[in-house]
């Protein structure tokens, strides 16, 4: 049975689409476009005021035949779709019911949503096979040997995909914008050789794989890098002070970087070859900022305080536009060029003696050699023993992140270290016992003689401001105040007065 619906768009135009109760609503959008001459992944369609959602089928859609629909636009921004893949019996290992679940903008193609499952990037992070599979061939006329391609077939509600076009199609684009989608798995052998059929995934995919397709004719999962990032919570900004844990002296709550050029530091010449500064620890058990005054002044809020405040209320309360993924990309790059222009950062490690050495690490510098240089200033006694080095954040969710002892993270490109960081050293647990006790001995002698005290400046106490106490009077007017007029005590003011007849 044929029926029809009309889409309208807004300025009047009407576009008549011949149907079938199998037929899906995206279908109708794209061919009600196409005669109107728009873009159907930029809009949707409207039934008496209600959106419609697209990944039904007319029969399935409550719409009678001869319905009026109305082609409104769609928001640019995509929305999350949590997508559940239903995996064939050859891939549920590690999948509880045989399923794996993940959240994807919209604007995912279906072909990037299997090789985000495949990688393990998306859902129970177990690499698998789903894109680049092959079969032997059971003709024997075809040769010895031969391997062909599997494709990968997706059962969506009603809808078959099984081509490398449909393959290219969003969520979007299949109706889903929102909610959720169940997507069942399987896997149909073609006539293709697997050589060429990965000649035609790199030309229909180039642009969408993140990682290029194997080119091993076996059915062995894709090679998936086994180290996973670097979270990028190591990244310190020097113009925002580094948090100090509870019970600290006070000389590990000053900038990380070497001390205020007034106090002229004395450098050295580690066994590495880098150029140091070393402080002994506190002479005093308690913090100098405990030693400060309290002043109750000091938090007391401003005029500017209170402007600031209403400020950032009102911008608060705007509504904003999301960013693009075109934005998004272009501030991912810039922060990839701010990145790669440092050339070193100002490490100050911190000894659990409360001793600090600083110095400066280059961008070919990796976690191993700053585990290898702090191992060169420690005791030739405790210079064998394990340790551990973290790194605090400096944002609002303040944590510490380890930094690991491997020759392949770049301590700014990979660990994000940026400006001034302060790295906190603590021994293993496996470590002997005599280093917990031993603390006034963790480095080296030649060091621990050259050692400096680490001064704090204090600033300069503002000037206070010579003011005059004014005690108010009965009128509540001050006693320093000029009288308004000079009018005699009874007198009527002039304001008061009629004018002359």
């Amino acid at each position: 049975m044929s029926a029809h619906v009309v889409v309208i768009d807004a300025t009047a135009r009407r576009a008549t689409i011949k149907t079938t109760p199998a037929k899906h609503l995206t279908d109708i959008l794209h061919e009600a476009c196409s005669k109107l001459g728009y873009n159907s992944s930029q809009y949707g369609l409207k039934h008496n005021r209600k959106q419609l959602d697209l990944s039904l089928s007319f029969r399935l859609s409550g719409l009678s035949s001869g319905a009026k629909l109305e082609l409104v636009q769609a928001s640019r921004s995509p929305s999350v779709v949590t997508v559940g893949l239903q995996l064939p019996e050859s891939e549920v290992r590690g999948a509880p019911n045989g399923r794996i679940l993940d959240k994807f903008p919209s604007s995912t193609t279906l072909w990037l949503v299997l090789r985000k499952f495949e990688a393990g990037v998306a859902g129970s992070g177990q690499a698998r096979n789903l894109t680049s599979r092959a079969v032997p061939s059971t003709d024997g006329s075809s040769g010895a040997g031969r391997l062909y391609y599997e494709i990968p077939v997706l059962q969506i509600m009603e809808r078959e995909v099984s081509s490398f076009t449909d393959l290219q199609k969003t969520l979007a684009q299949l109706g889903y914008n929102s909610g959720n989608v169940l997507i069942r798995l399987s896997f149909r052998r073609t006539e293709q050789p697997i050589e060429e059929a990965m000649v035609q995934i790199g030309e229909f995919f180039k642009s969408e794989d993140e990682t290029p397709p194997t080119q091993d004719a076996s059915t062995a999962p894709p090679v998936v890098p086994t180290e996973a990032k670097v979270d990028g919570s190591a990244q310190q900004s020097s113009d925002e002070p580094l948090p100090e844990p509870s019970g600290v002296v006070a000389a590990s709550s000053e900038p990380v970087a070497s001390p205020p050029t007034a106090l002229a530091p004395t450098t050295s010449t580690s066994e590495s070859g880098r150029s140091i500064t070393v402080f002994s620890p506190p002479s005093e058990s308690t913090p100098s900022s405990a030693q400060l005054a309290y002043n109750e002044n000091d938090y007391l809020p401003s005029i500017e305080h209170a402007q600031l405040h209403q400020r950032l209320l009102n911008e608060s309360s705007r509504n904003q536009r999301l960013p693009t993924h075109a934005e998004m990309a272009a501030k991912a790059k810039a922060d990839e060029a701010k990145q790669a222009a440092i050339r070193d950062v100002d490490v100050k490690i911190r000894f659990p003696d409360q001793s600090q050495v600083v110095a400066k690490f280059g961008a070919l510098d990796t976690g191993y050699s700053l585990y290898e240089f702090v191992r060169s200033c420690l005791s030739p006694a405790f210079a064998k023993e394990e340790f551990h080095l973290t790194v605090h954040t400096a944002s609002r969710s303040q944590h510490t992140s380890a930094i690991p002892s491997s020759d392949k993270k770049l301590l700014i490109k990979d660990i994000k270290l940026v400006g001034r960081v302060l790295i906190n050293f603590s021994w293993a647990d496996n470590a002997a016992s005599f280093v917990h006790e031993r603390r006034s001995e963790t480095l080296r002698p030649e060091l621990r003689s050259q050692a400096q005290q680490l001064k704090v400046e204090q600033p300069p106490e503002p000037k206070e401001e010579e003011t005059v106490a004014s005690q108010p009077g009965p009128s509540g007017a001050s006693d320093n105040a000029k009288p308004s007029s000079t009018r005699k005590p009874g007198a009527m003011p002039k304001w008061l007065k009629l004018g002359k007849k």
